[in-house]
């Protein structure tokens, strides 16, 4: 089981859950968790928060809700703050949700300050246009004593509400809406805020419509080598005179011309307003370039650090290859890595991209021309057309656990008996390969799980415990579930 997943889908069944119910802020979320906090201590133990979520409809396994308590417990004393689960279910709001928030503030900001009154918002904001009145689930005063509470705790200085503020305050509408509630979102927006008319409005879904049609257009003229952000940024360049670094609406107007983009007047102050984030009317276009270039790469992002833009790893790919490599068996990311370490010609730790593309395939890894690329310009780090491939196994072999460390510890305790090292023989005869993770998960015979075992430390005489926890590190990475691996440490030694 994909954990990480698995806890995505859990968290966005607790925000339906939420919605179901009526929530609709995170007030309700706290004064909701506050009924089971019986000591009032501000902090759910296991057993108090299995009832809250049973409260709101939200039934897990044991297991599961040992992992979710493990995500929610972050500071690992034992406990859930309220504060610890409530930032965790505020987490992944949509881009498309967040390009609804940014527009209908641009929409509201029309003398293009940066802020707004926060008396003025009271004002427009149109509750009896909340689908929530509409539906006859609250009344217009509910909704809009519950809106005054909320967004006037997001303003710093008690009187304004900045783009960022008005973003952090549906960030906790966001908190309390499933992932398939996006058109809930953008109908709760545009019609208690009235955005939909207008001769200069652009629709949120146009807004995003444009920004693809503008990398398409930049991505016709990327040559292979280049991403997406530097050939953008040739072109701002061209049209900064000056050389600062950042352009006006015309100079923007001229390079969108340039990729070829025929937008009219107010479709490029719209697309120009999104992203002249601090309103002094220029673009930084680095910023620009750097979104630009992450679009490029999708889910694998293809970022040149000169943009500073963090990058995302091809996770699509990677996840096939993680499930794979669990397929193999729990050697497996051991045996990749030799096979990476022999790719590497010149010994100088790195693979250019037909040794990288080779050692995938002696893998056994087949992947479509574009994942290769993918793959390979994300590891490729300098852009220097090589990859190191020490990173791009550290990448796949997850670190231990504390709680995982723990165990390895012990078990190094009691094979070595204290002493710094230990024969391979010793390591063999502590060895049950009846009861190792490929047996136990079906993926070999014993007989064959053995002869792995055997074959892999063929060529050594002595383990280190700094060896024994890197190759219990690599069997780790393919093991998601901690009772699974204790499993495998406690019984697969004797």
């Amino acid at each position: 089981m994909d954990w990480r997943n698995k806890l995505e889908l859990i968290q966005n069944k607790i925000r339906g859950q939420l919605h179901a119910r009526k929530i609709d802020d995170l007030e309700g979320v706290y004064q909701l968790m506050a009924e089971f906090d019986k000591d009032n201590s501000g902090y759910l133990d296991k057993d108090e928060f299995q009832k809250f979520l049973s409260k709101i409809g939200v039934f897990l396994t044991t297991q599961e809700l040992r992992a979710v308590y493990d995500k929610y417990d972050q500071n690992k004393d034992g406990n859930i703050a309220y504060a610890e689960f409530v930032n965790l279910i505020r987490e992944n709001m949509s881009e498309k949700r967040i390009n609804v928030v940014r527009s209908t503030f641009q929409f509201l900001d029309q003398q293009r300050q940066g802020k707004l009154q926060l008396e003025s918002l009271y004002r427009l904001y149109q509750a009896r246009n909340h689908p929530r009145v509409r539906t006859r689930q609250k009344t217009a005063d509910q909704i809009t004593k519950e809106f005054v509470n909320a967004i006037s705790k997001r303003s710093k200085d008690g009187q304004t509400i900045n783009e960022e503020e008005f973003l952090n305050y549906y960030a906790d509408c966001n908190a309390t809406l499933p992932s398939e509630k996006e058109e809930y979102f953008t109908d709760l927006l545009t019609s208690t805020w009235g955005v939909t008319s207008g001769a200069d409005y652009v629709s949120p879904e146009r807004l995003a419509q444009l920004e693809i049609i503008l990398f398409e257009k930049i991505r016709q003229k990327t040559v292979t080598k280049d991403d997406e952000g530097k050939t953008a940024k040739k072109a701002f360049m061209y049209f900064d005179l000056e050389n600062k670094g950042t352009i006006d609406i015309y100079q923007f107007a001229q390079a969108l011309q340039k990729f070829g983009c025929v937008f009219s007047e107010k479709e490029i102050q719209a697309l120009f307003n999104k992203y002249d984030s601090d309103k002094s009317g220029r673009l930084c276009y680095d910023e620009i370039c750097g979104l630009i270039a992450l679009m490029g790469s999708g889910n694998n992002a293809n970022v040149n650090p000169v943009f500073q833009i963090a990058r995302a790893p091809p996770q699509d790919t990677l996840n096939r290859i993680r499930n794979d490599l669990i397929k193999k068996g729990q050697h497996s990311v051991i045996r990749m890595a030799t096979i990476f370490a022999n790719s590497d010609k010149n010994k100088n730790g790195t693979l250019n991209r037909q040794e990288f593309q080779w050692a995938m395939k002696e893998s056994g890894f087949l992947l479509t021309k574009t994942e290769y690329d993918n793959l390979f310009r994300y590891f490729d780090k300098n852009c220097d057309d090589e990859v190191s491939f020490v990173e791009f196994i550290s990448f796949l072999r997850k670190p231990l656990s504390q709680f995982r460390l723990d165990l390895v510890n012990q078990l190094w305790n009691r094979l070595s008996n204290g002493e710094s090292q230990i024969s391979i023989q010793q390591l063999k005869q502590f060895y049950d390969a009846s009861k190792s993770h490929d047996v136990a998960t079906n993926i070999k015979t014993v007989a064959d799980a053995n002869k792995d075992f055997n074959d892999l430390w063929k060529d050594v005489q002595f383990v280190t415990q700094q060896t024994f926890i890197e190759y219990i590190t690599d069997i780790s990475a393919l093991i998601e579930n901690d009772q699974a691996f204790e499993k495998f440490v406690r019984q697969a030694w004797k």
